[in-house]
């Protein structure tokens, strides 16, 4: 039997997310994606018209999306992904961005806290922590592009987005501000292991990283599709805004939970569009 040309496959997609109630939402939406057995990873693959579906969990931090975005691409040897779409929740740091509003990664930087940057400073290293081999050479970077098509497909979803979650649903609103339709910028995600909370840190962060939004996977995850030239998009939904309104240790699932429908929701427009 010849093989499929690769004009005629199917487009081969790839989804990291990092729990299992962030990809929750997406089985709901998606419900051909099914458990793949035989693997230490939570791994979910579904075949659709002119799309083949691959979501792994990573679960949170760095060192979990970097390996399962590797793993993801590994086990794609006989038809390389076409492309990465990954997400999840997302904190604030540009204090203008409230719970379910949303940033697709137009880049992504790897950021720190001012003791580790000071630090970094008298060794005489890069500001932001990107650097890998690719055949053989290192590459030093300040931060990775989001890929050009699937940010601009993802921000034409913004008014079937509004339509569909008219106002946030989940803890962290803050009273004093209406309830409002979602916002959907291309923006910068900052990623590192750790939760930036105070005021001072939260400037530091923005000030000298100027991202938008930070999480502990995005820029981990797009280092390794770098690494291996495959299209990528972070889709980030804000779950707390740290500036108007602290949530309670009992709020933060429900928070992430519903950030996660709008993700889920962004991820899906973007499968249908590029089956097509």
């Amino acid at each position: 039997m010849k093989e499929k040309s690769q004009s005629n496959r199917p487009k081969q997609i790839g989804i990291v997310v990092p729990t299992s109630f962030e990809l929750a939402p997406l089985l709901e939406l998606i419900p051909e994606l099914k458990p793949v057995a035989k693997s230490p990873w939570q791994i979910y693959s579904a075949e659709l018209p002119g799309v083949e579906l691959t979501a792994i969990i990573s679960f949170i931090g760095p060192a979990n999306a970097a390996a399962a975005t590797e793993h993801l691409i590994g086990r794609n040897t006989n038809s390389n992904l076409d492309l990465i779409l990954h997400g999840g929740a997302a904190g604030a740091i540009n204090e203008s961005l409230l719970p379910g509003d949303m940033v697709l990664g137009a880049a992504m930087k790897i950021i720190c806290s001012e003791e580790t940057l000071a630090v970094r400073k008298t060794l005489l290293m890069a500001t932001t922590s990107i650097r890998y081999l690719k055949d053989g050479e290192a590459v030093r970077l300040d931060q990775l592009p989001g890929d050009n098509k699937l940010l601009e497909q993802g921000l034409a979803t913004s008014a079937k987005l509004k339509a569909k979650f008219s106002k946030w649903s989940g803890p962290g609103w803050p009273k004093e501000i209406e309830d409002r339709e979602p916002r959907l910028i291309a923006g910068v995600v900052g990623s590192l292991d750790g939760w930036t909370k105070g005021l001072a840190q939260l400037n530091f962060v923005r000030h000298n990283f100027a991202v938008d939004a930070e999480d502990m996977e995005s820029a981990y995850i797009a280092q390794v599709a770098a690494i291996h030239g495959i299209a990528n998009l972070a889709i980030r939904a804000i779950s707390n805004n740290e500036y108007v309104q602290t949530l309670e240790k009992n709020e933060i699932i429900p928070a992430v939970q519903a950030a996660a429908q709008r993700v889920a929701f962004v991820i899906k427009e973007l499968v249908e569009i590029n089956s097509q």
